[in-house]
């Protein structure tokens, strides 16, 4: 990967999910772009203020100026649903040329890649995920910008405060616990180098299509919303609820969650419960979940840091929250939860890394 090199040309990164596609386009400095009627029809396109395939957005906030790679990125996503209907509009736009450099990674890298070809022509490079993913990190983390950050759990929800940290300090290893469709867990010992150790089908997907059926929300946006508004407590059974109080022995406090959605069971709550409530309780038992998960393979592989990062911390505040309360609680102080500001991209930035080196081979 040639993140301390200039890029020799314009290229795409699709990092395609279960549930989203991640887009990473590098603009090339037309002062060195070969073809720059490409790059012109492209900025084009981004900057059109039509959403990209219906359900897409743009992330102006997150895109970068890289002078050592010569050029800026943006940064767009989208349904993965609507897959067929932002290819047929980056067909209508005339965008693609015959040898364009277009990198997937993710799932969708294979399901798509027959259709891709028939609408654009294209024959995409494709790469390994987690290769993608650890890339990407790896890549942010050596640049100047603010990147990695912590969270304070009493303050977060409100004010959203990033304690950004110095990269420089950053050591290896980590570990590395990607929450997207579903959650992986990775072990990063050293610059490009990783194993998976675990995982879990319970992530992003799990929570959003759980909201679909019980609260009917449109949306993963809405979904997040729905559970801002509401409190877990309404539906989830408390450890206090079971004894009165907490029990100080195991160190349990009161509030601690014994049973998620286990109110539910009495027929009284089951027939009051708000819908922002049931999407308050999911999202907390799906972020739990992965928490315990993480600390448990943190403690296994004696990683000090652990680095939480995937799309479904994306304007996430909650879920950051209560995984920097967890880490500290189950560790007891002895790790830290750390998080990425480019959270939802790394995989595309890394494939775009991943196109451009691959590209400049051949």
């Amino acid at each position: 990967m040639a993140a301390s090199s200039a890029l020799e040309r314009s290229c795409f990164g699709l990092d395609i999910g279960g549930t989203l596609c991640k887009i990473s386009f590098f603009e090339k400095h037309q002062g060195g772009e070969v073809k720059c009627e490409f790059t012109d029809k492209v900025r084009k396109l981004i900057l059109s203020p039509e959403p990209y395939g219906e359900t897409g957005k743009r992330d102006t906030d997150l895109e970068f100026q890289d002078d050592v790679l010569g050029g800026r990125v943006y940064l767009m996503r989208f349904e993965t649903r609507k897959m067929e209907s932002f290819l047929r509009m980056i067909q209508s736009s005339n965008v693609m040329e015959k040898d364009a450099v277009v990198c997937c990674t993710g799932g969708g890298s294979r399901k798509f890649e027959a259709l891709i070809h028939e609408l654009l022509g294209l024959t995409t490079i494709k790469a390994d995920e987690l290769g993608c993913l650890v890339d990407g990190i790896n890549f942010t983390l050596q640049r100047r910008m603010h990147e990695l950050y912590r969270a304070d759990y009493r303050t977060f929800i409100d004010d959203g405060r990033k304690n950004f940290v110095s990269q420089e300090e950053h050591k290896f290893p980590y570990l590395l616990v990607n929450i997207g469709s579903g959650v992986s867990i990775l072990k990063v010992s050293e610059d490009g180098h990783h194993e998976r150790v675990g995982g879990t089908s319970l992530g992003g997907a799990t929570f959003f299509g759980l909201c679909c059926m019980l609260t009917g929300c449109s949306s993963f946006d809405d979904a997040l919303d729905l559970a801002a508004r509401g409190t877990a407590k309404g539906v989830d059974l408390l450890v206090s609820d079971i004894y009165g109080g907490g029990l100080e022995e195991y160190g349990l406090p009161g509030d601690v969650v014994a049973a998620s959605f286990g109110k539910l069971t009495n027929p009284d709550v089951r027939g009051q419960a708000r819908p922002e409530d049931l999407a308050r309780a999911m999202l907390d038992m799906i972020t739990n979940n992965v928490a315990s998960l993480a600390m448990l393979n943190a403690q296994k592989h004696q990683t000090p840091r652990v680095i939480f990062a995937g799309n479904f911390l994306r304007g996430n505040r909650i879920s950051i929250a209560r995984l920097s309360y967890a880490t500290e609680y189950w560790s007891a102080g002895q790790r830290e939860a750390l998080f990425l500001a480019h959270e939802g991209y790394l995989g595309a930035l890394g494939a775009m890394l991943k196109g451009a080196t691959t590209a400049a081979q051949h």
